[in-house]
């Protein structure tokens, strides 16, 4: 029987592919060792020290949950920034923050250990960026931040989905399937039980905190769209979501030196094993005057959205305009 001629592989291929096997073996030994949690920081830590080991620059598309920051994060990726900067998309990494939102996901699904490996991996490595911003800010290194801003009660309808991991259970069980009933909980769970005011508290809670930038202190011109600031230590653009289309590519593109820069949609509700819910949800949902005038009367509407955009958001969520 005639035998088929061995197969000559790239030497470059073989070795590459003996490179990963290694890099796995090593990664199950040290997590076998020494544990998930303290591989997945000393990771994060290794990516930080080869930044200042190779002088890149650091860039945070530090924002609240649900604005818009992965499509952010997408579009610069496949523009290839990580060749010049390194770059992460972190939520919370002040002091205050972490332990709000550790605290919330812990809670939500019933401790540390069933955190899912995304959202463990996510809280350690902030960790890792309050030290290194610490660090940086005493040896005079100044970060990058790309920020965001949307319709307040978007973001909390968004992130209330975004969290269904942390949803009670009897919730959960009685949201298998959309129904009235399904539908009428999940609003008296928004209304009563969501954390509601992190709009709100997100720029003294963060920003100010890290960067020594108090947003609210300047200007903001709700039908530019964007704003860039600078502290001593940081440089941080601003951008609203409504209005990203028009104003990220130019706005991205000139705070980060870029030749050109184009948005990638990611990261939608339809994307998401929710979707159905999601849409059902927002179709039904009419929201009473007194939460509408807590959310819309804050110093965040006010500051980033002009009075006609505030009455259309308004508009959109009411109960009593869907009424006439």
């Amino acid at each position: 029987m005639a035998t088929s001629p061995p197969v000559s592989r790239p030497i470059g291929r073989g070795r590459r592919g003996l490179g990963r096997r290694l890099g796995r073996f090593g990664k199950q030994t040290f997590i076998a060792v020494l544990g998930e949690d303290r591989f997945l920081s000393a990771r994060a830590a290794h990516h930080l020290r080869r930044r200042r080991r190779q002088g890149q620059g650091l860039l945070l598309i530090h924002t609240m949950g649900k604005v818009g920051s992965t499509t952010i994060s997408a579009s610069l990726r496949q523009q290839g920034i990580r060749r010049k900067m390194l770059m992460f998309q972190p939520h919370f990494i002040s002091d205050e923050g972490r332990a709000f939102a550790e605290t919330l996901a812990t809670e939500g699904v019933g401790g540390w250990d069933r955190l899912v490996k995304k959202e463990r991996s996510g809280f350690l490595r902030n960790r890792l960026l309050f030290d290194e911003l610490a660090r940086m800010r005493a040896a005079g290194e100044r970060v990058k931040v790309i920020t965001l801003v949307r319709d307040p009660v978007a973001t909390n309808v968004s992130g209330l989905f975004h969290n269904h991991l942390w949803w009670p259970a009897a919730l959960k069980a009685q949201c298998a399937a959309v129904s009235p009933d399904c539908l009428a909980a999940l609003g008296d769970y928004f209304l009563n039980s969501y954390p509601h005011d992190v709009p709100e508290t997100w720029f003294d809670m963060e920003v100010r905190a890290l960067y020594g930038m108090d947003v609210y202190a300047q200007p903001f011109d709700p039908a530019r769209g964007y704003a860039v600031y600078h502290s001593d230590t940081a440089d941080v653009l601003l951008l609203k979501l409504e209005m990203l289309t028009q104003t990220a590519p130019a706005a991205v593109r000139d705070f980060l030196g870029l030749s050109a820069f184009e948005l990638v949609e990611s990261n939608t509700a339809e994307d998401k094993s929710y979707a159905d819910l999601y849409k059902a949800f927002r179709r039904q949902l009419r929201l009473p005057e007194a939460y509408l005038d807590r959310v819309y009367g804050s110093r965040f509407a006010h500051h980033f959205y002009g009075p006609a955009e505030v009455d259309a958001f308004r508009r959109k969520w009411s109960a009593a305009a869907q009424a006439k």
